[in-house]
């Protein structure tokens, strides 16, 4: 595992662009990389030849009260790819769990995501709402708006994530 450098941009790419049906998730890396909102990470999981076999994105997530005011940031993880090739070999979890450990260092106070919660319960992550974290879009269905606690959480801090724009429809 490592942290994104200069040159690793193809190599994301193709990650996301074979671990995924369509080219979005790819272009949500791209666009967050272009517009580098303070705080976004990209790491990596590398082979023997430092070839990107999987990739997770983590971008800062303003937490919002009633009235718009931030309260503090979150770290939304995803997307999340690995080479079909390499799936089930522990990569994913590999990432998830230095995304953790990042957010943790950095004294994030939660991870949220979006994702299928047959997998992501495993790493710590139950239903936001439940935890006072609204998502952006109401649609968005509680079992897979998920979130995980860190040890910099403070009950008072209860509200609405707000994506950054690079998410497109998501945000």
């Amino acid at each position: 595992m490592r942290l994104e450098t200069p040159g690793d941009e193809p190599g994301v790419r193709h990650v996301h662009e074979r671990a995924f049906p369509g080219p979005e998730e790819a272009a949500i890396v791209d666009e967050i990389r272009r517009a580098a909102p303070d705080g976004w990470q990209s790491i990596l999981a590398v082979d023997a030849q430092d070839r990107v076999v999987g990739h997770a994105l983590l971008s800062p997530c303003p937490v919002e009260d009633d009235d718009g005011e931030p309260l503090a940031v979150v770290l939304a993880i995803g997307p999340v790819g690995v080479l079909p090739e390499l799936q089930g070999r522990g990569i994913g979890a590999a990432l998830m769990q230095a995304a953790a450990v990042l957010a943790v260092a950095r004294g994030v106070p939660a991870l949220v995501l979006l994702g299928y919660p047959g997998y992501y319960w495993r790493f710590g992550f139950e239903p936001a709402r439940r935890l006072g974290l609204l998502p952006p879009a109401e649609e968005w269905p509680d079992e897979a708006w998920m979130g995980r606690l860190l040890p910099a959480w403070s009950d008072q801090l209860r509200g609405t994530v707000r994506y950054p724009e690079a998410f497109g429809p998501l945000a």
